[in-house]
Order: structure tokens, then C-alpha cells, then sequence
């Protein structure tokens, strides 16, 4: 049993019920079936819309029907990461959980707390929540889908539906903040066509491996080491000395993580030599890293030969392109002490000798209109100079709170009288749902808070057991307090 002695067993029994449903984003077919069945089988009202959002309201409690509906949000996806050993497919298999050091944790793989949270938290306070929630305005509650990939489903669904105006959104991830801001941001891919040549020389696979990884808006200001990044610093230090052709380059899977793993194969006549500086490179680089990739490590072996590679002009066009192009924090926000401002993250990178495109994949992210656009204008010229074209993939506005709304002071308020402490407000260089429904919905008092989860995005999520029990304690407080 997991989190035993937890205060609201039945909260928990909600976030293991949605783990064993499979929902990465743009596949969440079967957690919003459940959820439709859930407000089926109470009598609730329910909308589920083309593209799998749900949206469920329940009656205020007697005695307060006249007061305004508060608006609970979170989103149904998670981040599909697993370790390299980890045998999951995210499509077919639930996440398998276990507690350890107070922490709710997965196998190998994310623990989907971003935004499980959220949801559990919904379906428990809809469902009655056996009773710890003494009374409660009009509810309505909104389950987006394929937020992790440009805010999608937020962005799809009609709000002529809703009547709230507050809205909780439940997809923060420490409960003594609150959260009144956001970073925008815009997912750039960059595609161009291969230029390849026959090749018979001996291959070598390079692989970086072992780093740590994390959000790539929340945790890009921590100095974790990005896998592409380094991968073309290694190729770009061999370049300088050897011949090769580079046969492919696959690194990150997310725009939104921090790429922990990257592979290179190149074909070369002279691999023993290669080898030899790659040992030298790797004891550079590990001199250079923070203590949170102490795991970091370069493997070597040699190869299947491959049939072709990309010509000698590409290879060094591609090695100096992944080498030098901007990554990670431009500037921090000058207002607000320790907040990133500007950032980029080069998140995926797809080039084989055996097809016919490669694809770089960016995230920028930002409050400033202006500096979403001088990325996009910059990965325009570095696109330029592999014979390649920038594509706008996505994008999402940011949003401007008000740490003085009085939904965020009544936050403030339950958390104090709960927990004898303060609570701050601040904003997130990440995207939130809450700025695309605050452009649909201008008059909602919107905060965003939640409970603590560490590593997002990563294999290393965790959930503080006693954080989520505190969370649903303030949220239920909330409820309960008339206004």
C-alpha cells in the first residue's frame, strides 16, 4: 500500500488509478473514457470535446448556491521519459509506483505527478471526497489534454461552457508558492534535406549518457549539462583533428527536457585515434560539469558498417551548427530575484544518412513577445547556413498575474492558518495553461499552486507524500471558505 497513514486514503487511491491508465500526450483516449465514466456513473454534468478534454460541473452545496463557481484545472497528459533500460511502452502500460524516503516515485520511467496531482485532486473532491470537504460553491472542473506539447488542448476547448470566475490551476509543484505568472514560449523545428555519399569505412558509435536531465523552463537555470549540446562539442573537438562523416546524430526526445542521452555514428579510417581523444575529451568535459551530472560518461564501440553518410560539406555544417548554436539561459528578469527571463533548449535532434530530412527541435521561452521573436530570427539564420528551414511548430502566450487577486490571497490565507507559515507568490519560466484560458476568460482570477514534485520530466520525478496532503488540505480549505 502505498503512502500508508496518508489522511485522505481515498486521494491516493485516485493517483494509482490514473498511473495504471497509459496517457502520454496526444493519446489520452483512455483517461478521458474514464473520467466520462466517473461523471456518468455520479449523475454529473459533463462536456468532452475533439480533443479529449472533459469538462465536469457539480452543484454547490446547500446554502450556497448563490455564490460565484470556482474553476479547478489540470491537465490529463504526462511526459513520457524512461531510462535506457527500462522496458515501457508508455501507449500500453500503466506506471508502476513504489514509495521510498516519503517520496511517491516510478520504475525507470516519469511518474506522471505532472499533472496527475491535478487530476486525483479533481476526481477525489468530485466524488465527495469522503466527507473532508465540508461544503463548497458551484464546481467545475476542467481536464485539458496534450499540454506538454504546446498547450493543445487548453488551446482547443470552448469556454462558453464555463461559469466560474476563479480557477485553481493545479499544475505547480510546491505548495508554499503560488504561482500569478508564466514564461511564453514558441517550439521552433529546423528541417533540411541530407546530403549523403556511399561510404565503406569502419563506424563508431558514440554515446554520452548519464546525465541528470529536468525541465527544460524550470530547471534550465541549474547548470544541468544538455546530452546534444555536449555531443557536439565532442564531435566538433574530433573534427578538428580526423576525418569522419557523420552516419547519424539522435539525442532528446522532448523539447521540453533537458536531453539526458545522445548517440552519434560516424565512419572513419582512423577509430583507434578517435577513441583515444574521446577518453581525453570526456575527462575535459567531466572537469566542467555540476555535481548533478557526476553520471555523466562518453562509451565507445564500433559498429555495423553503414551503407552511407552525410557528405563531408554537411558533416561539418551540422558538427559547427550543434557546437555553436545558442543554448540555455540568455538573461534573468530584472525585477524578480533569481527568475529566468529568456532561455533556449535544444531538445531534439534527429539526423540519419539513411533518410531523406534531419530535424533539430528548439524551445524558447519567455515573457517577451520581443524575444520569442529575436530566437525565431536567429534560428533563421543559423537554418541558413545548413541549407535548412525554420519551422514554428507551436506556440503559447505567456501570462502577466496579480499577486494581489483575491484568490491568491485567500490561498495565502488558508495556508497560514493551516500551517502557521507564509506562502509566496511568484512567477515561472515555464508555460501554463493559465495564460491561454486567462486570453479566452480576461475577467478570471486565476493562480496556479500544487504540491512538491522534484525532476519533472525526468525518469527522477518524485511526489512529497506530505505536500500532496497538505495541498488537498489548503484546496480544501479554499472551498469551504465563503467569499
Amino acid at each position: 500500500m502505498l503512502a500508508e497513514g496518508f489522511k485522505y486514503r481515498g486521494l491516493i487511491e485516485y493517483f494509482e488509478r490514473i498511473s495504471a491508465i497509459p496517457r502520454p500526450t496526444f493519446a489520452e483516449e483512455k483517461i478521458a473514457d474514464y473520467i466520462c465514466d466517473f461523471a456518468k456513473d455520479r449523475g454529473l454534468f459533463f462536456i468532452r470535446d475533439e480533443y479529449n478534454n472533459v469538462f465536469i460541473r457539480m452543484p454547490a452545496s446547500k446554502g450556497r448556491e448563490d455564490e460565484d463557481a470556482i474553476l479547478l484545472q489540470g491537465h490529463t497528459d504526462m511526459v513520457c521519459e524512461k531510462n535506457a533500460d527500462a522496458e515501457h511502452d508508455f501507449y500500453k502500460d500503466g506506471i508502476e509506483l513504489y514509495e521510498s524516503g516519503g517520496y511517491i516515485r516510478a520504475r525507470g520511467t516519469t511518474l506522471g505527478a505532472d499533472n496527475g496531482v491535478a487530476v486525483a485532486i479533481m476526481l477525489y473532491i468530485l466524488d465527495g471526497a469522503q466527507g473532508n470537504i465540508k461544503s463548497h460553491p458551484t464546481l467545475e472542473c476542467l481536464f485539458t489534454s496534450s499540454e506538454e506539447k504546446g498547450l493543445v488542448g487548453a488551446s482547443g476547448f470552448d469556454y462558453s461552457v464555463v461559469s466560474a470566475t476563479r480557477m485553481i490551476n493545479m499544475d505547480s509543484a510546491d505548495e508554499s508558492e503560488i504561482i500569478v505568472g508564466c514564461a511564453g514560449g514558441q517550439r521552433s523545428e529546423i528541417a533540411f534535406d541530407i546530403k549523403s555519399e556511399a561510404v565503406s569505412q569502419p563506424c563508431l558509435k558514440i554515446s554520452v549518457k548519464g546525465l541528470f536531465g529536468g525541465h527544460s523552463g524550470e530547471d534550465i537555470n541549474k547548470g544541468r549539462a544538455n546530452a546534444n549540446k555536449l555531443m557536439g562539442r565532442v564531435l566538433n573537438s574530433l573534427y578538428g583533428k580526423h576525418r569522419f562523416l557523420l552516419v547519424s546524430v539522435c539525442g532528446g526526445s522532448k523539447d521540453n527536457a533537458i536531453p539526458r542521452e545522445c548517440e552519434a555514428i560516424i565512419c572513419s579510417d582512423s577509430l583507434d585515434s578517435i577513441k583515444d581523444d574521446i577518453k581525453l575529451i570526456e575527462n575535459d568535459i567531466k572537469d566542467s560539469l555540476k555535481t548533478c551530472d557526476k553520471d555523466f560518461s562518453i562509451t565507445v564501440s564500433e559498429c555495423e558498417r553503414a551503407e552511407r553518410a552525410l557528405c563531408a560539406e554537411q558533416t561539418e555544417k551540422l558538427i559547427t551548427f550543434i557546437s555553436t548554436v545558442p543554448n540555455g539561459v540568455f538573461s534573468m528578469s530584472e525585477g524578480l530575484c533569481g527568475v529566468v527571463e529568456y532561455s533556449r533548449n535544444l531538445g531534439i535532434l534527429e539526423i540519419d544518412a539513411s533518410k531523406n530530412k534531419g530535424t533539430l527541435v528548439f524551445m524558447a521561452r519567455s515573457p517577451k513577445a520581443l524575444q520569442i521573436k529575436a530566437s525565431s530570427e536567429e534560428l533563421d539564420a543559423y537554418a541558413r547556413l545548413i541549407g535548412g528551414r525554420q519551422i514554428c511548430a507551436s506556440s503559447y502566450p505567456g501570462w502577466d498575474g496579480n499577486a494581489e487577486s483575491p484568490l491568491c490571497r485567500l490561498y495565502s490565507e488558508c495556508y497560514g492558518e493551516l500551517f502557521g507559515q507564509a506562502c509566496r507568490a511568484t512567477v515561472i519560466h515555464a508555460g501554463l495553461e493559465c495564460a491561454v484560458i486567462k486570453q479566452r476568460l480576461p475577467m478570471l482570477d486565476i493562480i496556479s499552486c500544487g504540491a512538491i514534485v522534484l525532476d519533472l520530466h525526468s525518469p527522477d520525478e518524485s511526489l512529497n507524500i506530505a505536500s500532496f496532503e497538505r495541498f488537498f488540505a489548503v484546496i480544501a480549505a479554499m472551498l469551504e471558505k465563503r467569499v
